[in-house]
């Protein structure tokens, strides 16, 4: 198993800006998964899910906030991402079994009843989790992500066309990339170069300046290039496990718990697609609630507005009612 498996030396991530977090690890698979837990002594829990190719270090200016509010935050790493475990083999990094390590960890926490904040891939790993496991939370903000469901011709040919997509975009560099960003050369990008430049491509996805520091924050998980290999994989696997998706959002769609929904105008992704209107028009407890689009905000939204995303999810959760709610388990 050790030589399939790699582990980021711990000395990568010493001195880490705006990163004081005392490291926190459950085994999943035999793997080590990484997760920040602050705020242990409050009794409701918050958890922020990061995606590709980030990690938890995403959410170190909201987990204070968070935390001086009154919450216990658990910020995980994905596996193949941050502090968490990395598979060598890109095969390990199907959709299935990051859902299944996800949902592995959230049966050994044991935390029910919690809130979470999903963006990008941890919406669309998070968010099968919650069909799983729908007393994992009580309350969900979904930003700046997409749950595929697809059926008939669109289930047969979108899959296909984005490996068009990807193919045409051919040998992506950065400045290209920058120059057009879209799916096809973010997937270009990650399959055709050895060392993916994390923190650059952290910075073209944000408004905010940031330090030189803050981007060699952002490549400290992947010191060599077999360190790669999930976030190389997740761009190819955005339209996988199509049957399982499909399943997974009838369970959603019978989830009726209170949903917000925080897009940003900027995402050169997502922004003016539709995806807030579907989580809205799909979730029965997203009715009436007061989403908002989120201004001056590029695909990751939680550098560019951290104060205002904490601020606004902390207001929604009081004027639901989170804490009269109940207990987390």
């Amino acid at each position: 198993m050790t030589s399939t498996i790699l582990t980021t030396p711990i000395s990568a991530f010493e001195n880490l800006v705006d990163y004081p977090f005392e490291p926190n690890y459950l085994e999943v698979d035999g793997m080590k998964m990484h997760y920040v837990d602050e705020g242990k002594h409050h009794t409701q829990t918050i958890f922020l899910l990061h995606g590709q190719p980030s990690w938890s270090y995403l959410y170190r200016h909201m987990i204070p906030l968070l935390v001086n509010a009154g919450y216990r935050v658990i910020a995980p790493d994905l596996i193949g991402f941050g502090k968490s475990d990395k598979p060598l083999s890109s095969d390990s990094h199907s959709y299935a079994n990051h859902v299944d390590w996800m949902t592995q960890f959230v049966r050994k926490l044991g935390i029910k009843h919690a809130a979470a904040f999903m963006q990008d891939w941890g919406g669309m790993i998070g968010l099968r989790v919650l069909a799983q496991e729908p007393e994992w939370l009580d309350r969900l903000v979904v930003a700046n992500t997409a749950l595929a469901e697809m059926k008939g011709l669109e289930k047969f040919l979108v899959p296909k066309v984005l490996k068009v997509m990807a193919a045409a975009a051919g040998k992506t560099d950065l400045v290209k990339f920058k120059n057009k960003i879209n799916y096809g050369n973010w997937a270009g990008y990650f399959r055709h170069n050895p060392q993916p430049e994390i923190g650059e491509l952290i910075q073209s996805l944000s408004i905010r300046y940031l330090s030189q520091q803050e981007m060699l924050a952002y490549d400290a998980p992947f010191p060599s290039e077999e360190y790669f290999a999930g976030p190389r994989k997740m761009p190819e696997i955005v339209a996988d496990d199509l049957d399982a998706v499909n399943q997974d959002w009838q369970s959603l769609k019978q989830w009726s718990k209170p949903v917000l929904t925080l897009f940003s105008d900027q995402d050169p992704f997502l922004a003016g697609q539709g995806y807030d209107e579907k989580f809205q028009q799909n979730f029965s407890g997203a009715k009436g609630q007061p989403h908002i689009t989120v201004a001056n905000a590029s695909h990751f939204l939680q550098e560019d507005q951290s104060t205002q995303l904490a601020q606004k999810m902390l207001m929604w959760l009081e004027e639901t009612k989170y804490k009269q709610s109940g207990v987390a388990a």
